[in-house]
């Protein structure tokens, strides 16, 4: 497998997350991009204690998921829009600027995230829908494009009207 997934490292998800209404209401697509997304983390051992970094700068691009689980495009947006939703991750740059610009995200169950912003807790009182990406829509051709009430139809007569030798 030629996926940059880092597969000696893992997890523990504590019973308050395990056990949360909004753990509990994600797919299974959905609960292995959050898996894909926290062995993104880094850790690094400062004064004999376990300190996370990088979260808030996290991207598990669509191609590495698609070639992981062989699952579809729509799959891993579904998924990220989900985590999202449920308030499990946060999305800190948008990305899709050009080459090599991806978007970024923070995960809120990981250590260095303090209980007020951990989101997930107070879902299913509260979702983040609103925060979920929205296509940008296509701006090609929209100059040309037919207006409301307009056909691309072109008005002919009968053939028969238009022979004369009939």
């Amino acid at each position: 497998m030629d996926i940059k997934v880092k597969m000696n490292k893992g997890c523990f998800y504590r019973n308050d997350i395990w056990f949360s209404s909004a753990y509990l209401s994600l797919s299974i697509s959905s609960r292995d991009l959050l898996q894909c997304l926290v062995t993104e983390i880094n850790k690094a051992k400062v004064k004999g204690k376990w300190v996370s970094f990088r979260n808030g700068e996290l991207s598990f691009i669509e191609s590495d998921y698609i070639k992981l689980t062989k699952r579809s495009k729509q799959t891993y947006v579904n998924a990220r829009n989900q985590l999202i939703q449920t308030g499990f991750i946060k999305m800190t740059h948008r990305g899709g600027n050009g080459a090599g610009d991806r978007a970024m995200y923070r995960v809120l169950i990981a250590d260095d995230v303090r209980i007020e912003h951990q989101r997930w807790r107070k879902y299913p009182e509260q979702n983040w829908t609103n925060e979920i990406p929205k296509s940008r829509g296509l701006t090609i051709g929209k100059k040309t494009r037919f207006k409301k009430g307009q056909s691309a139809r072109k008005v002919i007569s009968h053939p028969i009207e238009l022979d004369p030798k009939v």
